[in-house]
């Protein structure tokens, strides 16, 4: 009987502990705060953002807990600056709001989509979305974390990490008098169409830098033809040859650049070609 007794003791002992460690794994399961996040898919190139375009990113929430006492809250780490991850700095984390419409008869119903800057972002869905304003040239490796409140307290957090890179482009025209009027003589000018490309000021930033495993060659198609030369990081460039024209300066054709096309070779890889459509031209 008593050997029974003992038995069914440690088989409750047991059974108690299995449960107690089947409860406690369910818990901490629960108390997840897992994520996705992943580059929007309506932009179809991720390699050739410019500076002040703004990205789209997705998260998709593991084992999203829907209780009314849950909230996660999403924010970028904003810990090291030569890898661009200081926030409102070398971006702005933003988030997609709905805000009333005004007129000149007051508000309106109808709603507008706008962006705000935030330190960090509630995620009140399983999909959700967020949006980057790229302010400065160069290799971003952004992290964000997802954290999990429940009852005002953290639960759980994990961390996911993006990698771009994203360059200034500077396309611009300039107008240089070469001789100056006089009564037997009417007045020379040279217009000049010129271009800078920036890729950062970080030791990592060498997306479009030339080195010894690297070279990077540019096509410019502006105005119909084609001009074509080698990247050189922040010296003056041409897309189109100089126009020399008398009396007055040449009228600008064309404020857009059609096409700047960077191919990029590399040893022992194949040709890296990267796109940059409809530049805007400044006049310097």
């Amino acid at each position: 009987m008593r050997k029974i007794f003992v038995f069914l003791f440690i088989s409750c002992s047991l059974f108690i502990s299995c449960t107690e460690e089947n409860s406690s794994s369910k818990k901490n399961e629960h108390n997840e705060a897992n994520f996705i996040l992943s580059k929007n898919i309506e932009r179809a190139d991720w390699g050739n953002i410019q500076v002040e375009e703004t990205l789209k990113f997705d998260v998709k929430i593991k084992n999203f807990d829907g209780a009314s006492d849950v909230v996660y809250v999403l924010k970028p780490i904003t810990l090291d600056a030569t890898r661009h991850q200081r926030n409102k700095i070398d971006y702005n984390f933003q988030e997609e709001i709905k805000m009333p419409s005004t007129s000149i008869f007051g508000i309106s119903k109808d709603s507008i989509l706008t962006k705000k800057t935030r330190d960090s972002i509630i995620l009140k869905k399983a999909n959700s979305s967020f949006f980057v304003s790229i302010l400065k040239p160069g290799n971003f490796t952004q992290q964000y974390e997802l954290r999990k409140m429940k009852s005002n307290k953290y639960v759980a957090a994990s961390t996911q990490e993006m990698l771009f890179s994203a360059v200034k482009i500077e396309a611009y025209t300039w107008n240089e008098e070469t001789r100056n009027s006089t009564m037997f003589r009417t007045s020379q000018h040279s217009r000049y169409y010129e271009f800078t490309v920036d890729d950062g000021d970080q030791t990592p930033d060498t997306y479009l830098t030339n080195s010894e495993s690297k070279s990077n060659t540019y096509t410019a198609m502006y105005n119909g033809k084609i001009h074509s030369g080698t990247i050189v990081i922040n010296n003056k460039m041409t897309f189109s040859d100089k126009v020399d024209t008398e009396r007055a300066p040449q009228t600008v054709p064309n404020w857009t650049l059609t096409e700047l096309k960077i191919v990029q070779k590399r040893d022992h890889e194949p040709d890296n070609i990267i796109t940059y459509n409809n530049l805007s031209i400044n006049q310097k």
